[in-house]
């Protein structure tokens, strides 16, 4: 199987979308539609990647950063192309992408309940913070 790693384009959109929508632990919201995602990468350009397997996306990660921080939003994998290194492999062309624009930490979201994701971020040198939380409120337009 012959996989390559580009970087994300909004072209990719309709692909991602309904990849993310298949993979557990993924929370989408209205942030994730088209037009949001197209102002994203136009703002994090070459920081986000797929993967693909004979043309089909099989893996994506959305990452940005804001100048300080660089942040990871969706990491997944195409359940059938799961443990070939996918995501690993993602999240090091991610983290270049943001060591090349002189960001030195990364945080991520992920849900409470996600143990498998969890275990994959610890096993690739992220820790839980236990000093911090997050806290959210919708802006009305």
């Amino acid at each position: 199987m012959s996989l390559t790693f580009t970087p994300m384009t909004i072209e990719d959109y309709d692909e991602i979308h309904s990849l993310w929508k298949t993979v557990p632990g993924i929370g989408l919201s209205e942030a994730d539609s088209r037009e949001n995602i197209e102002i994203y990468l136009s703002r994090n350009p070459e920081q986000n990647f797929v993967c693909k397997s004979s043309g089909k996306i099989v893996g994506t990660i959305l990452c940005g950063n804001d100048g300080r921080r660089a942040y990871i939003h969706h990491t997944a994998v195409a359940p059938e192309y799961r443990r070939q290194g996918i995501a690993a492999e993602l999240v090091r062309l991610a983290m270049n992408a943001q060591r090349k624009r002189g960001i030195t930490k990364c945080h991520l979201f992920i849900f409470n309940e996600n143990e498998t994701g969890k275990a994959f971020w610890r096993k690739m040198g992220f820790e839980t913070r236990q000093d911090i939380g997050i806290m959210s409120k919708v802006l009305s337009i």
